[in-house]
């Protein structure tokens, strides 16, 4: 669930909840006070149980219709005894009372314990304000006789059988309503700002807590990667979340893992570039300390006959092929690593390419006692290819086969094998029937500035640069190398290029075609 969702539905039950409590507060509360409401007798010395407040207002309305109809259609009743003795009985039932007064405001009849006079009094003030007053209640209530009850007056005007006007006064005693209300509203109140602070506070923290702990979590990840620990990894709960902070933290995992495998091949690359310093100063030193040494011999007189001073020179100059050849790839891998090499892209048909170099091979010194073999179907097999570039890597897989080649029959096996319709690659391999690499230094045999040391050469002037090279160029034209290799049983180099359309024209970036 998204967080704008969770803060959605957090807003709707902020709202829902307080009203849905206060709703069943108020049913409740109004059904616990009206059932228990009660009303002091006797002093205060004990608690009589009194109507609900419902029932007092049912009562007194009732008593109320009752007395109106009278009114209207026998005034003479409000003269008997009987008749009044009973209508108040009903009213103190409703906690009420019964007051007739006659037009001049004389009391005529009025219930026991009622201050007659005074309540006419405030009659006759109110009927003064008043332009209408028939059948008119009055508030707000005022105290009676100067004690703490509070009352409700309201009056029916009749016409006497003699012809006078007079009203009818209903006096209720509103102190159990005043009472019920007094501890209702502040329940009700007090209930819907506890609902409100309870729902409002909960829903915060939980939904507050959701955002705020991964984010501690995600902040503590920040701070182990500043001080450098890329081990450190994001707690579970919130990789597993749906929401957008889910999504946040597999991207900063994400980033974690490839910033420490980022950080790890720039050391691999650093100790890499230690090593071939290393290696290159003590392949240098070593064709430059045999150069010296030779150079002193000739300066000495050493060589004091013409065929020593010869055998010298020739010394010399194989050792400055081999330190030239070792610059050389130098420059040629730095020159591929930056992208600063120029490849002269041309159409290739493979087969005739790869049966031009094997025949070129055929007439190489260095292949004397060595049977080269060529396989290939004849069939045309065309590579967008640098024709310079590409020779290169084959001479150098050739070269580091000639360095591993010591049991007798040597042999080279050199195939051509096209697959246009799988995936439209055709696959150089050479094959050597050499000492083989072994098992744990296959898998880097590619790698910048890798070489196993049991198949190092100095005397050779071997850089171990080779096949790193041969991987550049390789790549560059679209394509893969990998190797295959047992020790004793020779090595098998693979290199995959991707196959084109005779005469196709268009052009072929750099690392375009994989």
């Amino acid at each position: 669930m998204s967080i704008r969702k969770k803060l959605v539905l957090s807003y709707i039950a902020m709202i829902a909840i307080p009203a849905l409590l206060l709703v069943l507060t108020v049913l409740l509360a109004a059904s616990a006070f009206m059932r228990d409401t009660s009303t002091e007798a006797d002093g205060g010395k004990s608690r009589v149980p009194f109507a609900s407040v419902r029932n007092l207002f049912d009562g007194r309305n009732e008593v109320k219709a009752g007395l109106r109809f009278v009114t209207q259609h026998d005034p003479q009743l409000l003269g008997d005894a009987a008749f009044l003795q009973e209508t108040e009985a009903e009213l103190a039932k409703a906690d009420a009372g019964l007051l007739i007064l006659s037009s001049g405001g004389r009391v005529v009849y009025a219930s026991q314990g009622l201050n007659a006079d005074e309540l006419a009094r405030q009659l006759a003030e109110d009927k003064s304000n008043s332009k209408d007053n028939r059948d008119a209640e009055w508030g707000p209530p005022w105290q009676r006789g100067g004690g703490s009850s509070r009352l409700s007056l309201s009056q029916i005007a009749y016409t006497a059988a003699d012809g006078q006007p007079g009203t009818v006064v209903i006096v209720s005693d509103m102190k159990p309503v005043v009472r019920f209300f007094s501890r209702f509203v502040p329940t009700v109140l007090l209930t819907l700002v506890g609902t409100l602070i309870l729902t409002n506070g909960l829903l915060t923290y939980f939904v507050s807590r959701s955002i705020i702990k991964p984010l501690y979590a995600l902040k503590d990840a920040a701070s182990q990667i500043r001080e450098g620990n890329l081990e450190h990894k994001l707690q579970l709960q919130p990789l597993n979340r749906q929401d957008e902070i889910g999504q946040l933290s597999r991207s900063f995992e994400e980033m974690r893992v490839r910033l420490q495998a980022s950080i790890g091949a720039q050391l691999q690359l650093e100790q890499s570039r230690k090593e071939l310093l290393a290696n290159i100063s003590h392949d240098l030193k070593t064709p430059i300390t045999g150069i010296q040494g030779c150079i002193e011999c000739l300066q000495g007189g050493v060589a004091d006959t013409e065929e020593k001073r010869g055998k010298y020179l020739d010394m010399i100059a194989s050792k400055t092929s081999d330190m030239n050849r070792m610059i050389e790839e130098l420059l040629l891998y730095s020159t591929l690593d930056i992208g600063k090499l120029p490849f002269n892209w041309e159409q290739l048909d493979a087969a005739a390419y790869m049966q031009m170099t094997v025949d070129e091979l055929r007439q190489d010194p260095r292949m004397a006692g060595i049977a080269l073999v060529y396989e290939s179907s004849g069939e045309p097999a065309w590579i967008r290819a640098d024709r310079e570039k590409l020779n290169r890597a084959l001479l150098n897989i050739v070269g580091n086969s000639l360095a591993h080649m010591e049991q007798e029959p040597r042999e080279l096996r050199f195939a051509l094998l096209a697959d246009s319709e799988a995936n439209a690659t055709v696959a150089i391999r050479i094959t050597d029937n050499g000492t083989g690499i072994p098992a744990e230094a296959l898998p880097f045999v590619f790698d910048q500035f890798y070489r196993a040391e049991q198949s190092r050469r100095t005397a050779a002037g071997s850089s171990g640069l080779g096949l790193s090279i041969v991987k550049q160029i390789i790549e560059e034209h679209g394509g893969t190398v990998e190797a295959r290799s047992a020790a004793g049983q020779g090595t098998s180099i693979t290199m995959k290029l991707p196959l084109i359309r005779a005469g196709a024209d268009h052009e072929m970036p750099r690392g375009d075609l994989l």
